[in-house]
């Protein structure tokens, strides 16, 4: 008798599995470190088990991050429609961006912190697109990066005299300096209220935009 057809939600399920345990290799040990044959070891399957749901080791990857994206953009959305000003949208926008990395850690050393390959990097071969969905999932957060950003000045009548999407950049990289800092346990040792470090740090943002913003002058 052949083996029985495995349902779709057993399918996902078993794809997930596949993905967590790829996460925490990439995780330990960068993607030089993941192989289809050490990833099914991990689940306790051959590497032909795999094979059935990803072409390769670069299919996995990219599908892990994506995947972390995803999961830090519902987290972000819902989030920021939990607050009724623009204000208030920005500041949980940043304050999710920070908690996302504290609760997922590895998703977040994986999308940020490791040396992995790049959208260029795939340019002309059979993971085009699903590098091209990496990036999209990626662009995703910039997107809600810049439109709390937008809102937060529209509502406040900040006009900033700089390049939206460098602003929006900048913020990316300001959180991450942050998270940087608090992985390598840096903001540990300098500080013992971490809880006021975030809110002075956020602080010390909102008034870098005040005072870059045109003096007088309201968004259009």
């Amino acid at each position: 008798m052949p083996p029985r057809e495995k349902t779709p939600a057993e399918k996902a399920a078993e794809k997930a599995r596949i993905l967590d345990a790829a996460l925490d290799i990439l995780a330990a040990d960068g993607y030089d470190g993941l192989t289809m044959r050490r990833l099914g070891q991990k689940i306790g399957a051959s590497a032909t088990k795999i094979y059935l749901y990803f072409v390769n080791k670069d299919e996995v990857y990219l599908a892990v991050i994506s995947e972390g994206y995803r999961q830090l953009c519902a987290s972000l959305e819902d989030a920021m429609a939990r607050a009724d000003t623009a204000e208030g949208r920005f500041d949980a926008f940043l304050r999710m961006y920070l908690q996302f990395a504290w609760d997922h850690p590895t998703f977040y050393e994986v999308m940020v912190l490791k040396q992995i390959p790049m959208q260029a990097d795939y340019a002309g071969t059979p993971m085009e697109r699903s590098a091209r969905r990496k990036y999209e999932a990626g662009m995703e957060i910039f997107r809600l990066t810049r439109q709390a950003m937008e809102d937060y000045l529209r509502e406040k009548g900040y006009v900033f005299p700089l390049s939206r999407d460098v602003a929006a950049f900048s913020i990316i990289v300001f959180l991450n300096g942050l998270l940087n800092a608090y992985f390598n346990k840096l903001a540990q040792t300098a500080f013992s209220d971490l809880d006021q470090l975030l809110d002075e740090c956020i602080r010390l943002l909102k008034n870098a935009f005040r005072n870059a913003s045109l003096p007088g002058a309201s968004v259009s």
